[in-house]
């Protein structure tokens, strides 16, 4: 599949899926500005949730997320600014509660179309299982292997790992989290999301390779870094 090549899927074989609700992320007008991804599970059943004045796929409380991380935005517009793109691993959303293996390895093909659109993207940020799998597959396809090991969700999250030149945030969903009520998991998503953009706006270069690479300065007082541009 070609960079670039988000058409929809033709022939739609995923079987717990809600095929009519497809949906692609509009690709940002300055695609080169954009150094770090946030990949969710799939699009929002409940169009309560979602930002809907400004993108179909942005729900309220990721931009709550980003608010807790210490960033002023209001609108998927305004993490654009920070030079995130936000996407998911799978493009129609959930008709039951889980997604199988295969539909997540079949979109997972968009997915790397997606990213590859992206020339200096530095930092991918997975808010959860779903996103994981899916880098996942990409990683196996390109370098014969995980990016991320297998396993307990706790073992890996909090950890940085890697997809060739790009550094990978195993991180929780963002969606459907109460951040005021569950306090440590807000706190991991935020300090996930300011060491993704740290990491993104660095000077300095990382080994080309696969596997978990831990940062050894992650702190939750790790102040908010400016825009990236």
């Amino acid at each position: 599949m070609p960079a670039g090549d988000l058409n929809r899927c033709i022939d739609f074989p995923c079987t717990d899926v809600c095929h009519e609700g497809n949906v692609r992320p509009d690709p940002p007008t300055k695609r080169d500005q954009v150094r770090v991804v946030m990949i969710s599970a799939a699009p929002p059943t409940d169009a309560a949730s979602v930002d809907d004045y400004d993108d179909p796929i942005v729900r309220a409380d990721t931009i709550d997320a980003f608010r807790t991380a210490g960033y002023e935005v209001y609108s998927i517009k305004d993490i654009r600014r920070l030079g995130v793109h936000v996407t998911t691993a799978v493009k129609c959303p959930k008709s039951g509660f889980g997604l199988r293996p295969e539909t997540i390895a079949h979109c997972s093909r968009l997915l790397e179309a997606e990213l590859a659109m992206f020339p200096n993207l530095k930092s991918i940020l997975l808010m959860g299982n779903t996103a994981i799998k899916a880098i996942n597959e990409i990683a196996k396809r390109r370098f014969g292997e995980p990016a991320i090991p297998t396993g307990s969700a706790y073992e890996v999250k909090g950890h940085e790992y890697r997809l060739g030149e790009i550094t990978l945030f195993p991180s929780y969903p963002a969606s459907g989290t109460n951040l005021s009520v569950e306090g440590d998991r807000g706190d991991v998503i935020a300090v996930d999301i300011r060491n993704a953009i740290s990491v993104a706006a660095g000077p300095f270069t990382r080994p080309h390779r696969t596997g978990p690479m831990r940062e050894p300065h992650r702190s939750p007082e790790r102040q908010p870094s400016e825009a990236l541009g």
